[in-house]
């Protein structure tokens, strides 16, 4: 595999950012095994996840605590991951507007410097925690974009989350303009899944994974049971593990195992 750390000057955010991204290229098992390496010499266009950091993180966390490149590699799928501070993905009340840059500018880049798809099916964002709502909240925000979406450990319901952790580091204030008052709103993911049904759109594929001693726990069991009686798509999957990057490291290649054999993300290769 091969993997570019990308430095460049953002025009949404207006100022430099980086961004990781990873491509499957032959490698040394493939040569001395003598396993097929023409996909990568035949003009394919990779099926591509857009992986999502969690609060406090950055987008070197997926490389630096996971095997998020031999996953990559194995299962024939690009990945790239940008940096969107602790914004919960939101074009920020008081910053920088880290929803356009993830849901377009990242997209419209990548697509077009690397060999990645542009197909809804073979689309995908992820994320952890922070990022596993980000994912979700992109992900049916732009429903004609992206074919499916994984949450690891989301902090899905943001309406408790804001009232669960009153005392974070970073201002809920910075983030929305009213917190108290986001129910029923774009930012609400409920609300988001409601509307897509009430307009008859297409919804993504979920996957939905959270350990059993994880403190997001009791929200993700609830947030499934809510999906899954609105009739939605979903696939959820519970584990011993608590927040950490041993849950998530072993949690992305189970949900990228998913992600090849029940969606068309992954079908291309």
């Amino acid at each position: 595999m091969a993997l570019f750390t990308v430095k460049y000057f953002s025009p949404t955010l207006c100022f430099g950012t980086d961004l990781n991204v990873i491509i499957p290229t032959p490698d040394a098992d493939e040569l001395l095994n003598e396993k097929d390496s023409t996909y990568f010499f035949s003009g394919v266009r990779f099926p591509v996840v857009y992986l999502l950091h969690g609060a406090f993180g950055d987008y070197s966390d997926w490389c630096r605590f996971t095997s998020v490149e031999r996953y990559a590699q194995k299962y024939k799928v690009a990945v790239a991951m940008p940096s969107a501070d602790n914004s919960f993905y939101q074009n920020m009340y008081c910053g920088s507007n880290y929803f356009t840059y993830v849901s377009e500018e990242v997209p419209a880049y990548v697509e077009r410097l690397f060999p990645v798809s542009t197909e809804r099916e073979q689309t995908c964002i992820a994320g952890l925690s922070m990022g596993g709502y980000g994912a979700l909240h992109i992900g049916l925000a732009k429903p004609q974009k992206y074919g499916a979406i994984i949450s690891l450990s989301g902090a899905i319901d943001i309406v408790n989350e804001i009232k669960r952790q009153k005392n974070l580091p970073f201002c809920w204030t910075n983030i929305f303009k009213d917190p108290a008052h986001i129910e029923n709103t774009d930012a609400d993911i409920f609300y988001q899944l409601h509307m897509l049904q009430q307009n008859k759109k297409s919804i993504p594929k979920i996957f939905q994974s959270c350990g059993m001693q994880d403190f997001l726990y009791d929200m993700n069991k609830a947030g499934y049971a809510r999906i899954k009686a609105m009739g939605i798509d979903i696939t959820y999957e519970e584990r011993n593990g608590i927040h950490d990057w041993e849950y998530w490291d072993a949690g992305l290649e189970r949900a990228l195992q998913w992600l090849s054999s029940k969606t068309a993300v992954s079908k291309g290769i």
